[in-house]
C-alpha cells in the first residue's frame, strides 16, 4: 500500500508542477546538431543524384537545398568552428597562407560544388569527390560526442556577427558567386537567427519588445524572398530599413538579458548597434599590446616626427614628404622617386588614412603592425635610408624632443628608443581616422546626405559590379567582417602601364614574401574610401582615373587584356556595366569622401 501511495502522490506531483524547458543554450545544441543531420543528408541525395546521372538541374535543386539547411545554422557554425570554414563555404581559390603552412591546399566546399554545378561539361568524378568531402565534415560535426560548449553570451554575439556577414558576404554575392542564390539564402541565415533568438526573448515579459523582434525577423525574410534578383535587388534599402534595425535589436535583447561579454580587443564594439555604426571602430584593434595604444602625447610627438626629416639618411625627406595630408595622404604620383631622385620606387605610395583599420601593411602585406611599417620605410635604402638608432641619438640632443618624449611615455630622457620612436609614429597614423563620409551619415540616420546616384551606385557596387566581394563594407577594404581577420589579397592581371596592348606588369607582389606559386603577382586589397583623392591606382599608379579603373574590372581585368597569369582571382567574365551604371559607381566612391578629422594634420 505504502508503495502505491507513494507512486500516486509522484505521478501527482509530476502532472501538477510545471515543467522545466531546458535553457537556450541547451535546446541550440540539439538544434545544431540536427541542422549538421540534415546537411550532411542533403548532401548524401546529391550523392546519390550524381551516381545516377540525375538531370543537371536536379543536382541544382539539391544542392540548393543542402546550402539553405547549412545556413539556418551558418551563425553557429561560423563562430564556434572557425577553422573549418574555409574547407566549408569558403572561396573555389587555392590557399596558402604562407605563415603557417607554405603548402598549397586545393579548395574545397560549398562554392567548389557550386562552380562545378554550374559549369557545364563538369566531371562526374571530381564533384562526387567535392561533395563527398564536404559531406564528411558535416557528419563529423553531428557525430561529435562532446558537448558544443555554447554559452549564452556568445551565442548572442554570434547572431549579430551573422546579421554582419549576411549584409557583407551575403548579399553581395560572395559566397554564391555563380548561382547567386544570395537571397534565399541570406533568408534562411535569419531563419536560424531568429530561432536562436526567440528561445532567449522567451524569458521577457515585455510583450511589445517580442512582437518587433518577430515583426523585424519576418520583414526582412519576406523582403529578401520577394525581391531575389541579385542586379536589382535593393541593398541600400535592405540594410538601413531591415538589417540594421534587427542588428539593433538584437543587442537590445542582450543588455535585456544582462548577457556582457569579457573586455576583448576588437576592430567593431561589441555595443555597437550595428555595422555602420562607424563611431564604435576601434584604431586599436590591431595594435601590438594595451601598452602601445595611441595617447595624446604620442600623437602629438608622432606627427612632429612624421614632418621631420631627421628621420632620412639624408636629412631632407620626411614622411610628409610621400605621404602629403592636402592629397589626403599619398603624393598623386604614379610612382614616387627614391631618396637620389635618380629612379622611382618600386610602387604607388598608398594613403595612410584608416590605416589602423588594415591587420597587414604594405600592397604585399608584409608588416603586422604599423611599429613594423614605421621601421620598414625608415630603413628602406631607396624611401629614406635612415636609421631609427641614429634617429634616438639625435634626439636626445634636442631638449624640445626630449620633453616630448618624456611626456608621451613618462619616462624622461631614456625615453627616446627606436621602439618609442616607432610607436610614436605609429600612434600618429592611428589617429588619421577618416569613417564620417557623407556615405557614414546615411547609414546612421541622415536622409538626405545621399542622392539617387550615389544610392544607385552603392547598390551597383554591392551587387552587378561585384566590388563588395573584395571591398568588403562597410570599411571597403580586403579585410571583411563580422572578424576584421586577415586581409585579402588579388591577383587582378595589372597592365605596366595604360597603353594600348600593355604587358602585364612584373611585379611579384606577395610571391616575394613567401615564394608561393598562387601569390605571384597577388597584392593586398586597399580601401576605396577617399579613393575620389588618391589617384593614381593600383600598385603600380597605372590607372589615372576612378574610371579607368572600372573600366579595367568590367573587362575582367588582365584576362579582358589578354595578358592574365594563370592565377588570376579576379573572375574573366565581363560586369556588362552600363555608361550610367559607371557614373553612378564613380558619385558612390565619391560619397566615400571624408576630410573632416584629417584636415588638421596638413600643416604641423
Amino acid at each position: 500500500m505504502r508503495i502505491i501511495l507513494t507512486a500516486l502522490l509522484f505521478a501527482a506531483l509530476t502532472f501538477t508542477q510545471p515543467r522545466r524547458e531546458p535553457p537556450p543554450a541547451t535546446v541550440l545544441e540539439g538544434y545544431f546538431s540536427r541542422q549538421m543531420g540534415v546537411v550532411a543528408d542533403s548532401l548524401e541525395q546529391l550523392q546519390q543524384a550524381i551516381r545516377r546521372h540525375a538531370p543537371v538541374a536536379v543536382q541544382q535543386r539539391l544542392f540548393r537545398a543542402a546550402r539553405l539547411s547549412y545556413k539556418r545554422a551558418e551563425f553557429l557554425t561560423e563562430y564556434y568552428y572557425p577553422h573549418l570554414i574555409r574547407n566549408i563555404n569558403g572561396p573555389a581559390l587555392p590557399f596558402a597562407d604562407g605563415e603557417n603552412s607554405r603548402d598549397i591546399l586545393p579548395p574545397q566546399g560549398f562554392q567548389v560544388i557550386e562552380e562545378k554545378l554550374w559549369t557545364p561539361a563538369a566531371a562526374a568524378k571530381e564533384l562526387q569527390a567535392a561533395v563527398t568531402a564536404l559531406r564528411t565534415q558535416f557528419a563529423t560535426l553531428q557525430s561529435q560526442t562532446d558537448p558544443y560548449g555554447f554559452i549564452d553570451a556568445y551565442v548572442l554575439d554570434a547572431m549579430r556577427f551573422e546579421i554582419y556577414r549576411v549584409i557583407a558576404l551575403g548579399i553581395s554575392g560572395y559566397d554564391s558567386p555563380i548561382a547567386l542564390l544570395s537571397m534565399p539564402e541570406a533568408a534562411a541565415a535569419l531563419e536560424g537567427v531568429e530561432h536562436a533568438a526567440m528561445l532567449y526573448a522567451g524569458s521577457l515579459t515585455d510583450i511589445a519588445f517580442k512582437y518587433t523582434l518577430t515583426e523585424r525577423f519576418s520583414a526582412a525574410r519576406r523582403y529578401l524572398l520577394q525581391h531575389r534578383s541579385f542586379n536589382e535587388f535593393d541593398r541600400l534599402h535592405f540594410i538601413t530599413q531591415y538589417a540594421n534595425p534587427l542588428s539593433a535589436s538584437l543587442l537590445a535583447l542582450q543588455q535585456r538579458l544582462s548577457l556582457q561579454l569579457p573586455p576583448e580587443r576588437r576592430i567593431l564594439s561589441p555595443e555597437a548597434p550595428h555595422l555602420f555604426a562607424m563611431r564604435y571602430y576601434n584604431v586599436n584593434g590591431y595594435s601590438p599590446n594595451y601598452e602601445s595604444d595611441p595617447t595624446t602625447g604620442r600623437i602629438q610627438l608622432g606627427q612632429r616626427l612624421f614632418y621631420d626629416p631627421l628621420l632620412s639618411g639624408n636629412l631632407q625627406r620626411s614622411c610628409a614628404s610621400c605621404h602629403q595630408a592636402s592629397k589626403a595622404f599619398t603624393d598623386g604620383l604614379a610612382r614616387n622617386t627614391d631618396l637620389d631622385g635618380k629612379a622611382l620606387i618600386a610602387r604607388n605610395t598608398p594613403t595612410l588614412l584608416n590605416a589602423a583599420f588594415q591587420s597587414k601593411q604594405f600592397y604585399d602585406s608584409r608588416a603586422i603592425f604599423l611599429e613594423n611599417q614605421v621601421s620598414d620605410v625608415v630603413h628602406n635604402k631607396r624611401e629614406m635610408n635612415g636609421s631609427l638608432q641614429q634617429t634616438a641619438h639625435a634626439l636626445k640632443k634636442d631638449s624640445t624632443y626630449v620633453r616630448l618624449f618624456a611626456k608621451a611615455f613618462a619616462a624622461g630622457h631614456n625615453s627616446i628608443t627606436e621602439e618609442n620612436i616607432a610607436n610614436a609614429l605609429a600612434s600618429f597614423l592611428r589617429s588619421l581616422t577618416s569613417l564620417q563620409s557623407r556615405f557614414d551619415l546615411y547609414m546612421n540616420g541622415d536622409a538626405t546626405a545621399l542622392n539617387t546616384t550615389e544610392k544607385k551606385g552603392f547598390n551597383i557596387f554591392m551587387g552587378k559590379a561585384k566590388c563588395g566581394t573584395c571591398h568588403f563594407a562597410p570599411l571597403f577594404s580586403g579585410v571583411a567582417p563580422p572578424y576584421f581577420a586577415e586581409p585579402e589579397s588579388e591577383v587582378l592581371g595589372v597592365p605596366a602601364n595604360n597603353r594600348p596592348h600593355a604587358a602585364l606588369d612584373q611585379d611579384p607582389g606577395k610571391y616575394v614574401l613567401y615564394k608561393i606559386s598562387i601569390h605571384r603577382y597577388a597584392f593586398k586589397t586597399p580601401t576605396v574610401r577617399n579613393s575620389a583623392l588618391t589617384a593614381p591606382y593600383m600598385h603600380n599608379g597605372v590607372f589615372p582615373t576612378l574610371e579607368s579603373v572600372i573600366d579595367f574590372y568590367d573587362k575582367g581585368g588582365g584576362a579582358g587584356l589578354g595578358i592574365a597569369p594563370p592565377n588570376q582571382t579576379l573572375p574573366a567574365e565581363k560586369l556588362q556595366l552600363t555608361p550610367a551604371e559607371k557614373k553612378a559607381l564613380v558619385a558612390f566612391m565619391q560619397a566615400l569622401t571624408d576630410t573632416s578629422s584629417w584636415k588638421a594634420a596638413v600643416h604641423y
